[in-house]
């Protein structure tokens, strides 16, 4: 039992190896959970639609209510979605905030690898089907 936990705790720490050095890649662990702790939390509360509504009258009083960075808060007002992430914004929390501006996760996605949206569509739509690994119900759970 004990060999199995050590054989899955490394497993984690190699694959978070990997997460963290392929470039424009934030890894959202623990440790980085608590690093804008108030802007998650912010952004989670956008899922009542009392608080959207909070939120679009006055975002920056909203901001303070949760006790946002100035320079989170900078970058919430701008919509800088790659800068809100970089600064500890978890990418499910982060879009709560994108869907109030009816933003999709490709225009997130666009800015995040310094495309615009046309050509971030074009690379998605590279990728065919027939390049990806098929799951069935012989091969699901190998």
């Amino acid at each position: 039992m004990a060999q199995d936990n050590d054989d899955i705790s490394a497993r984690i720490a190699q694959d978070k190896a990997t997460a963290r050095s392929l470039e424009g890649t934030y890894l959202f662990d623990g440790a980085r959970s608590g690093v804008n702790y108030p802007l998650n939390k912010m952004c989670m509360s956008l899922t009542s639609d009392a608080n959207r509504k909070d939120f679009a009258a006055d975002e920056d009083a909203y901001c303070d209510r949760y006790g946002v960075s100035p320079e989170t808060k900078a970058m919430v007002l701008a919509r800088d979605w790659i800068g809100l992430i970089r600064s500890g914004g978890n990418i499910y929390y982060v879009f709560k905030l994108a869907a109030i501006d009816h933003v999709s996760m490709q225009h997130v996605g666009a800015q995040q690898n310094a495309m615009s949206l046309d050509e971030f569509r074009a690379k998605l739509n590279g990728f065919k089907d027939a390049d990806r690994p098929q799951i069935t119900p012989e091969t699901k759970g190998s």
